[in-house]
């Protein structure tokens, strides 16, 4: 199996994993509206900045997660599932250093977000 190395792989992966959590039971209600369309490239971005530090994501991802808890509250269960999603996404086609260094970067977004959402003192931004 082959690493993620191109912009092309992580478009494999992301478009894997919204295929799977839109439909998921137990947060595929959390993407209720969203724009896939227009979300998917968003994400390319993101990871492709990740990765390969190419600069195209331009951020925000924190207050639209607040926003997202604002209408649908989170909890610890929903960032566990997100995880164990993407990584099956990842896992099902590319294994190597990039695939490993996405799994470990999700759960520090997902450690971060839960933190900050769920309201740890340490992040300021909490959203109670």
């Amino acid at each position: 199996m082959n690493d993620v190395l191109s912009r092309t792989d992580i478009a494999a992966v992301i478009s894997a994993f919204y295929r799977e959590a839109i439909t998921d039971p137990q947060i595929g209600y959390l993407f209720s509206g969203l724009d896939l369309e227009a979300h998917l490239p968003i994400m390319y971005d993101f990871w492709e900045n990740v990765l390969f530090r190419s600069g195209a994501y331009k951020g925000g991802m924190m207050y639209k997660h607040l926003v997202l808890n604002a209408q649908n509250p989170l909890k610890a269960e929903h960032f566990e599932r997100w995880l164990e999603l993407f990584a099956k996404a990842i896992d099902a086609h590319f294994a190597g250093e990039n695939a490993e260094r996405m799994k470990t970067f999700a759960r520090s977004v997902a450690s971060t977000m839960q933190a900050r959402i769920l309201g740890n003192p340490m992040f300021p931004l909490a959203g109670r």
